[in-house]
Parts: structure tokens; sequence; C-alpha cells
């Protein structure tokens, strides 16, 4: 809570440096302790968007609470779109606000 999944076609050169920078814009962005945020970085994917294999991505948030996707989805766009040099036209982001008592970490639910 919350988690960010990254999937594109793109072949990541440094993941570590894309994985912190992802933590730490997420975290600020959906005002959340970084110590509980967790991101997954699946690159060179087999991916088609639009017709096409040119670079693209998927993002995928889930959180509790805190998610504004009307606000948020210019920044994310533009953030994955610099790091990953990917048109935002390519970038596609899902929201999911996760119910407390269905998310747990420590051996108990947040809820």
């Amino acid at each position: 809570m919350p988690l960010l999944n990254i999937s594109t076609n793109k072949k990541i050169k440094n993941e570590q440096i894309l994985l912190v920078k992802s933590s730490e814009f997420i975290s600020s962005l959906l005002k959340k302790p970084e110590n509980f945020v967790m991101v997954k970085l699946i690159d060179s994917l087999n991916m088609c968007f639009s017709g096409n294999n040119e670079p693209c991505c998927f993002i995928e948030i889930k959180s509790i609470g805190s998610l504004e996707p009307s606000e948020m989805s210019k920044p994310i766009c533009d953030f994955f779109s610099n790091e990953l040099d990917i048109s935002n036209k390519r970038i596609y982001i899902f929201y999911q606000d996760v119910d407390p008592k269905m998310w747990a970490w420590n051996s108990r639910t947040f809820g």
C-alpha cells in the first residue's frame, strides 16, 4: 500500500534507478510514507498498443485511498514519459482503490 506496477516493452538499462525514482515519485504524489510503497517493474515485454509495437507502457496503481485519477494522470504520464522516453499517448494508467480489509502487511490487514 501503495503498489505501483510498471509494464513496458522497452528495455530498461538501469532498473534499480527507475525503481527508486518511481517509489519516491509515487510516495510524494499520493502523500503516503515511502516505507509502505512497493514498485514492480517488468520490461522488455511483448506488447502491442494501437496496432503496433512502438514503445508503450502500462502503469497500475493500487492504494488504500489517496487516489485522484483526474489530478494524477498528467503528472504520472509526464514522469514515465520522461523516464522511459515514451510518448504520453502510449501510456495507459489503471487506478484501483483497495478496501483496507483486503490488503495485508506484516501478518495483518490494514482495516
